[in-house]
C-alpha cells in the first residue's frame, strides 16, 4: 500500500514459482531461468516498445505475433492488445494482470496434461500513468500448423477425421479441467509434430478462465465460437461432411448421449441464426478483395504456435 492507501496495479510480489524477476532496458519481466539472460539483455524489448499494431485478419484484437530465440530455443512473442469495446485502448492494461495469469493458466493446463506452449516471460512497461505494455513468450511449437490451415491445404486435411478426433479430445479435456476459453476458433487450435504423430495444442490463453460450473450451457458456448469460426474461414473453402461434424461430436461426448443429442440440436440451431450472418461475411470479402491483400479481414492468421 502507498500513502495515499492506493496499492500499485504493478507487481511487487514475487514471481510465480519457477520463474524469476528481471529487469531489462525497456521494462520488467517475469522469465524461466533459461530465459533469464537474454530478457535481462532486452532480447524481447521490442515487444513493448512502440505503437501497438494489429493484425488486418480475423482476431486482429489479439495482435500480430514473431518468432525470436530466448535461451538457445525458438520463441513465438507478442504484445497483448484489447479487442471488443475496449480496442480504442489498444496495447494499454490497467496493471499486468492479464500478461501474468497466463503463467498461472498454461501451469494448471498444463497439471491436467492439456497441451499448451510453455510461457517463457511476460513482461510490462510502464505507460500512462497507472496503465502498461504487456507482452506474452511462450515456447514455439515445432512444426505449428493451425486447424485453418491443416483444412485449407490438402494433404493435411485428408487427415481430417483424426485431427477432428484429437481435436475434440482436448476441448473436452479442457472443459472437464474446468477452462473456458475466451475466443475457442480454429486458429487457436494448432497442430505440432510430435513422436507419434500430430498433438493439438491450445494457445491465445488471455482472458480465459477456470470455472467450477462448467455446465452444458457454457460447453455449448464454447463449441458455438469453434462452429461459428469453421462457418465464417471455412466452410466455403474446405467444408466438413455430416459424418465428419458427427466424428468430432461424438469424440467430445464419449459414451454420453443424451449430452450429444442435446449439442447436436442446440448446434443446428445456431447454425441457422448464423444465416444472416454469411452475408455479411460475404460482403466483407467482395470489399476485401477489391481493397488488397492488406484489407483482408475474412482470412485468418498463421499459425502461431502461441500465445
Amino acid at each position: 500500500m502507498t500513502a495515499s492507501g492506493w496499492r500499485r496495479p504493478f507487481p511487487g510480489e514475487e514471481p510465480p514459482q519457477g520463474y524469476a524477476k528481471v529487469r531489462s532496458p525497456a521494462g520488467s519481466w517475469f522469465a524461466r531461468p533459461e530465459s533469464a539472460d537474454d530478457i535481462r539483455e532486452g532480447r524481447a524489448d521490442f515487444l513493448l516498445v512502440g505503437p501497438a499494431s494489429r493484425r488486418s485478419g480475423p482476431g486482429g484484437g489479439r495482435g500480430p505475433v514473431v518468432h525470436l530465440r530466448l535461451g538457445g530455443q525458438d520463441a513465438i512473442g507478442k504484445r497483448s492488445l484489447h479487442g471488443g469495446l475496449l480496442g480504442p485502448l489498444g496495447g494499454l492494461h490497467l496493471g499486468t494482470g492479464r500478461a501474468v495469469n497466463q503463467i498461472h493458466l498454461a501451469s494448471r493446463l498444463e497439471r491436467c496434461g492439456i497441451p499448451t506452449p510453455e510461457v517463457l516471460a511476460v513482461g510490462w512497461r510502464r505507460r500512462a500513468l497507472l496503465f502498461a505494455a504487456q507482452a506474452i513468450v511462450t515456447r514455439a511449437i515445432p512444426r505449428a500448423q493451425n486447424l485453418y490451415e491443416a483444412a485449407i491445404e490438402d494433404a493435411p486435411w485428408r487427415r481430417r477425421r483424426a485431427i477432428l478426433a484429437r481435436s475434440a479430445e482436448l476441448v473436452r479435456a479442457m472443459h472437464d479441467a474446468g477452462f473456458l476459453h475466451a475466443d475457442l476458433n480454429v486458429t487457436n487450435l494448432v497442430l505440432g509434430g510430435g513422436p507419434e504423430g500430430d498433438l493439438v495444442y491450445v494457445v491465445d490463453l488471455e482472458k480465459g478462465r477456470f470455472r467450477p460450473d462448467m455446465d452444458s450451457a457454457r460447453r455449448l458456448a464454447g463449441l458455438s465460437r469453434l462452429l461459428r469460426s469453421y462457418e465464417k474461414w471455412l466452410a466455403g473453402r474446405a467444408p466438413l461432411t455430416p459424418r465428419d461434424e458427427l466424428i468430432f461430436l461424438r469424440r467430445y461426448c464419449r459414451s454420453d448421449s443424451v449430452l450429444l443429442r442435446e449439442l447436436q440440436e442446440r448446434l443446428q440451431r445456431y447454425r441457422r441464426g448464423l444465416r444472416a450472418r454469411r452475408l455479411a461475411w460475404k460482403v466483407l470479402a467482395s470489399n476485401a478483395s477489391t481493397a488488397g491483400a492488406g484489407a483482408d479481414r475474412t482470412t485468418p492468421p498463421r499459425a502461431r504456435s502461441g500465445p
